[in-house]
C-alpha cells in the first residue's frame, strides 16, 4: 500500500446534503439523528477536508465545532473553505484537546485506516464528557456474509491499496472495542446492502484495472464530468440509499454506531 498517495489526497473536502442522491446522505442523516439532543461544542476525527462535518455545521448551526485530521494538506484546504469550523492538525491517538472537552465526538470511515483503532478510542473517550454523545460510521468488511470479505478471502486488496482499508471490522469486535474504551451502545443502523456492496467493490476492481488514483472523493471528481455521469452517480446512490433505509436494521457492509460516554 502507497502510503505517500493516501497521505496526499484530500479525503472527505466536499459538502453533502439531505438528499438521497449523494453518497454521504446516510452518514449525514443518521449522524444529525444521534446529535438531535446534543448542545455545545463537537469535534470530527479524521476530518480529511472537512466536507462532512461542515455539513453537519449547515443543519446544526448552533452548535461549536470542530475538526481535526493528521494530514495537513487536508486541513489547510478545510480551513480556507469553511471559515466557521476550528481546524487542527493532529493525531487520532494524541489528540491536542484537554479532558471531556467535548459534548459530543464523531468519526467517520475513519478507524479502518488505523494501525491501533482501540487506542484512538480510548483517545475519543479522553477528550468526551460523560455521558456525551459518540457518534461512528465503520465499514464491517471483515463480516463472513459481506461481498467484500468473500473477495479478500480470494486475495482481492484492491481496496487495501487504493483506499487504505488495513482493518476489517466485525460488529461483535466492534462492539466489544467500543466496550473497552468506555462507552454504551445505544443505537445501531446498517447501510452498504447488497447493491451498495456490488458497486463499491466494482468501482474499486475498475479503478485498481485501470490503474487509477483519484487525488479527491468521487462526488467532487464527478462534478468536472460530463453530466450523464452525475445523473447515472445520482440514479445508483438514490437506490443505494434507499436500499439502506428499508434494510436498516439488517447486518451489512457498513454500520453506523450510536454511543454514550459511561459514567
Amino acid at each position: 500500500m502507497n502510503r505517500n498517495y493516501l497521505n496526499s489526497k484530500i479525503w472527505g473536502g466536499t459538502l453533502t446534503q439531505l438528499s438521497p442522491f449523494y453518497l454521504g446522505y446516510l452518514r449525514l442523516k443518521y449522524c444529525l439523528d444521534a446529535l438531535c439532543d446534543t448542545n455545545g461544542k463537537i469535534l470530527e476525527v479524521g476530518c480529511g477536508g472537512g466536507g462532512f462535518v461542515a455539513s453537519v455545521k449547515n443543519y446544526r448551526h448552533d452548535l461549536k465545532v470542530f475538526a481535526v485530521d493528521v494530514n495537513k494538506k487536508a486541513i489547510i484546504s478545510g480551513s480556507t473553505k469553511y471559515k466557521d469550523i476550528h481546524f487542527k492538525t493532529g493525531n487520532a491517538y494524541a489528540l491536542p484537546y484537554r479532558k471531556s472537552y467535548f459534548d459530543a465526538v464523531l468519526i467517520e470511515d475513519v478507524l479502518e485506516h488505523l494501525a491501533s483503532p482501540q487506542k484512538a478510542l480510548v483517545e475519543i473517550s479522553r477528550v468526551l464528557r460523560e455521558n456525551g454523545v459518540f457518534h461512528a460510521y465503520v465499514p464491517l468488511e471483515g463480516e463472513w456474509y459481506t461481498l467484500h470479505n468473500l473477495l479478500y478471502k480470494l486475495g482481492w486488496r484492491a481496496k487495501e491499496r487504493l483506499a487504505g482499508h488495513i482493518q476489517q471490522f466485525s460488529i461483535f469486535s466492534l462492539r466489544l472495542s467500543f466496550k473497552k474504551a468506555g462507552f454504551k451502545i445505544v443505537n445501531t443502523k446498517y447501510s452498504t446492502h447488497l447493491l451498495g456492496q456490488v458497486v463499491d467493490a466494482g468501482y474499486f476492481e475498475f479503478l485498481s484495472l485501470l490503474n487509477r488514483k483519484l487525488e479527491v472523493g468521487l462526488e467532487e471528481d464527478l462534478s468536472h464530468k460530463a453530466k450523464i455521469f452525475r445523473i447515472i452517480k445520482n440514479v445508483v446512490t438514490a437506490i443505494i440509499n434507499f436500499e439502506s433505509i428499508f434494510l436498516s436494521k439488517v447486518p451489512s457492509a457498513g454500520v453506523h454506531i450510536t454511543a454514550v460516554k459511561s459514567e
